[in-house]
C-alpha cells in the first residue's frame, strides 16, 4: 500500500474511531455494562485460545472497562469490539469466533485483525456496524454473501485472507461504503459491475488478486473516489475508458502489472487532484503527445509520481513533460521514445534524479 492509499486509509479509520469515542463509555460515566451482552462476551472469550492473555482484563462485571471493549455512554450497549493484534507474527488469538458475537447487536466497530480466528459466516446479521476489519484473518475460503446486508457499513477490510473467488455480487448493496480493500486475495472473477453502485467510495483497493476483464466504463461515476488500486492482476485488459477522466477527486491511480492496452485516454487530463499515476508494466500504445501529452489539462499542476515503464509507447517525448510543476519522480523507460532530455522546473538534486529514470530504450 502506498503511502496516500495508508494516509487516507489511517485518517478514515483515526476519524471514525474518534467519533465513536464521543459514545463510547469513559471511566466517570455512570452506564456500566448491559449483563446479556456481558454474558456474550465471556462465551466470545471462551471459545478463543489465548497463548498470552490478552483478555486477562476480561473479569468482573462491568464488560465496559474490559481492554477492546467500547460502551455507549449513554445506554450501555457495547458498541466497539476491538481484538486486533498488535504485535506482527505473535500473540495471536485463535479459534473460532462465537456465535453469541452476534447477541452484540448494537456492534459499530468490529476489529478481529491479525489473528488466526475463524471467521462466523454469520457476520451478516450485525445490521448496525459501520467499521469491520477482518484483515489478515481465517475464512471458509470465500466472501460471506451475507456481509451484503450491512447497509450502515463505512468501512471494510478483507485483505490478506486467503479469500477466493467469487466476489459476491452482494457487496454492492453497500451503499454507504467509504473504504473497501480486498487486495492480496486469490480472486480470479471479471471486475465487477456492482461496484459501480457505491457512490460513496473513496477508496478502493483491489491490488495482488487475479482479477480478470476490462474495467468496468460505469466506475467513471464514482465522483468521490480519490485511490483506485488494481495493480498486480495481471489478467485485467482492455483500453482504460474514457469515463475514468470523469473522477476528478482521484489521488492516485495504479494500474501497473496488468495487461492494459490501447492508448492512453485524453480524458486523463482533466484528473486535475491526481498525485500518484501508474501505468507501467502493461501494453499500452501510442505517443504521449496524444495521450498524457498534449495539452495536459490541470494534471501537469497537481502530478507528484508518474511511471509509464514496461509498455509500448513510442515517438518523440513531448516538451510538455517539463510543465509539470510538481513532479518528483519519473520513470518512463523500457518504451520506444526518443528525444532529448527535458529540463523539468526543479532544483539541480531533484533534476538529476529526475534524468536518471528516464532509460531511453
Amino acid at each position: 500500500m502506498g503511502t496516500t492509499s495508508s494516509a487516507l486509509v489511517m485518517l478514515f479509520a483515526l476519524f471514525f474511531i474518534e467519533r465513536l469515542e464521543f459514545i463510547c463509555s469513559s471511566t466517570n460515566s455512570n452506564v456500566s455494562c448491559i449483563a446479556s451482552e456481558q454474558e456474550a462476551l465471556m462465551k466470545i472469550k471462551g471459545n478463543l485460545t489465548d497463548e498470552a492473555n490478552r483478555l486477562s482484563s476480561w473479569v468482573g462485571k462491568d464488560c465496559c472497562t474490559w481492554k477492546g471493549v467500547g460502551c455507549s455512554s449513554k445506554t450501555g450497549h457495547v458498541v466497539k469490539l476491538d481484538l486486533h493484534n498488535p504485535i506482527f507474527g505473535g500473540n495471536k488469538l485463535g479459534g473460532q469466533v462465537s456465535p453469541s458475537l452476534l447477541d452484540l447487536n448494537h456492534l459499530h466497530y468490529l476489529d478481529l485483525s491479525w489473528n488466526d480466528i475463524q471467521i462466523s459466516n454469520s457476520l451478516g446479521s450485525l445490521k448496525s456496524l459501520r467499521y469491520l476489519d477482518l484483515s489478515w484473518s481465517t475464512f471458509d475460503a470465500t466472501i460471506p454473501h451475507n456481509l451484503g446486508n450491512l447497509s450502515r457499513l463505512q468501512y471494510l477490510n478483507l485483505s490478506n485472507s486467503g479469500l477466493s473467488s467469487p466476489i459476491p455480487v452482494t457487496l454492492g448493496r453497500l451503499t454507504s461504503l467509504t473504504v473497501l480493500d480486498l487486495s492480496s486475495n486469490f480472486f480470479n472473477d471479471s471486475m465487477l459491475y456492482s461496484l459501480c453502485n457505491l457512490s460513496s467510495l473513496v477508496h478502493i483497493d483491489l491490488s495482488f488478486n487475479s482479477l480478470g476483464g476490462a474495467i468496468p466504463y460505469c466506475l467513471g461515476n464514482l465522483a468521490s473516489l480519490s485511490i483506485l488500486k488494481l495493480n498486480a492482476n495481471y489478467y485485467l485488459q482492455g483500453p482504460i475508458p474514457s469515463e475514468m477522466g470523469n473522477m476528478t477527486q482521484l489521488t492516485e491511480l495504479d494500474l501497473s502489472l496488468n495487461a492494459f492496452e490501447g492508448e492512453i485516454p485524453n480524458s486523463m487530463r482533466n484528473l486535475c487532484n491526481l498525485r500518484v499515476l501508474d501505468l507501467s508494466n502493461n501494453k499500452f500504445t501510442g505517443k504521449l503527445s496524444t495521450s498524457v501529452g498534449s495539452p495536459f489539462g490541470c494534471i501537469h499542476n497537481s502530478l507528484e509520481d508518474l511511471s509509464l515503464s514496461s509498455n509500448e509507447l513510442s515517438g518523440g517525448l513531448p516538451n510538455h513533460l517539463g510543465e509539470f510543476k510538481n513532479l518528483e519522480r519519473l520513470i518512463i523507460g523500457w518504451n520506444s521514445f526518443y528525444g532529448s532530455y527535458i529540463q523539468l522546473e526543479k532544483g539541480p538534486s531533484e533534476e538529476a534524479a529526475l534524468r536518471s529514470c528516464y532509460g531511453f530504450s
